[in-house]
């Protein structure tokens, strides 16, 4: 006789608390070193197109996962709680991603981080209001400091991202009169120079101009401004998702979020899809796509709504703050971008607040 099928509530008992801990540290791990992954792809493909096809690489890969966990009887309270699947949907797969992708072309990354870098704040007080969620001082403490860690090392982005150090612009320098000096003296080569120069100032307009001469104080303010409503939104679906959590599975629940979100990134997408697939014979751009498509916003999402169901919503957003440190240093060990004082002083404030509130539980 075959066993009853059960529900994700009779489930078997509570996992430890570090397994859940663990869980969330890999979620930061792979957010992390997505965005310099990220930043590679974007040079290349257009933003919309490059969101649309992970997330369609995302999708099939949750929905397989939550097809094998169906047939090991794990069954979902979908018809008790379509609606709140339906709202968790449109808040964390549809909205956010919408509002993200609109503020990063809106204001600068440094805001847009130190903006998301609130997201732990957020939670945790909606946490406290909504789900009742005890908070010791101590816990309190330790979100303080990891948010001024996650501060400092945010702000760096300004600096490093518009100002390059002086040995460079003089070696730069050195290297242009150089190249005009010999063109003086040879003019066969005053051609290749002219041709040369020519391919260098179309890969200076195709490329991202520095932020202070595009971005205007207008377009910083709207685009902070959704980067605030991006973090409440986040927070508000992490929040959500705790009750929601007690009668679906955190794998099925990202599996349903992201099939439903996915015909509303694509409808955006689709004009510069043709285009962006020609890109897929690359092959440093399909591994930056599978690991977008299958960690970043694939498996990463049932782990985060595990750390979240066994850990409480305001303890696993503190691993947040972990992320743009392994941002900074994939981006420093693979992009070669600066490590300086200060954002290592920020990452242990990060490390710090997240020991003072692991110790608080």
């Amino acid at each position: 006789m075959s066993a009853e099928p059960k529900s994700v509530a009779e489930g078997s008992a509570k996992p430890p608390i570090w397994l859940a801990d663990l869980s969330l540290l890999s979620v930061a791990i792979i957010w992390g070193v997505n965005v310099p992954i990220m930043k590679v792809a974007l040079l290349k493909m257009d933003r919309f197109a490059l969101n649309g096809l992970r997330l369609v690489i995302s999708a099939g890969v949750l929905l397989i996962f939550a097809w094998l966990e169906y047939r090991k009887g794990v069954r979902p309270q979908v018809r008790k709680n379509w609606k709140r699947i339906l709202g968790y949907a449109v808040l964390v797969s549809v909205l956010y991603q919408l509002l993200f992708l609109l503020a990063v072309s809106q204001t600068t990354s440094a805001d847009i981080a130190l903006i998301m870098a609130t997201v732990p704040m957020w939670t945790a007080i909606g946490a406290r209001v909504f789900l009742k969620e005890y908070l010791p001082w101590l816990a309190w403490l330790g979100l303080f400091i990891a948010f001024a860690g996650t501060t400092i090392v945010t702000l760096q982005g300004r600096s490093t991202s518009t100002n390059r150090p002086p040995s460079v612009v003089s070696e730069e320098k050195e290297a242009a009169d150089n190249v005009e000096a010999a063109t003086a003296q040879t003019p066969g080569l005053a051609t290749s120079a002219g041709s040369l120069k020519e391919i260098d100032n179309a890969v200076r307009s195709s490329s991202p101009p520095a932020e202070p001469n595009t971005t205007t104080e207008h377009r910083r303010f709207i685009g902070n401004l959704i980067a605030l409503i991006a973090a409440l939104t986040w927070s508000g679906g992490t929040i959500f998702s705790r009750p929601l959590l007690k009668s679906i599975s955190p794998m099925q629940l990202s599996a349903f979020s992201a099939t439903l979100g996915l015909p509303f990134h694509l409808a955006i997408a689709w004009p510069a899809i043709p285009a962006s697939l020609v890109l897929l014979k690359q092959v440093p751009m399909d591994l930056c796509l599978l690991y977008s498509g299958v960690l970043s916003t694939g498996l990463a999402l049932p782990m985060w709504s595990f750390g979240v169901k066994n850990a409480g919503a305001a303890h696993a957003t503190m691993f947040q703050n972990l992320s743009p440190i392994f941002a900074i240093v994939t981006a420093w060990l693979w992009l070669s971008e600066p490590l300086n004082a200060a954002q290592i002083t920020g990452g242990v404030l990060i490390l710090g607040g997240l020991l003072v509130m692991r110790w608080s539980r």
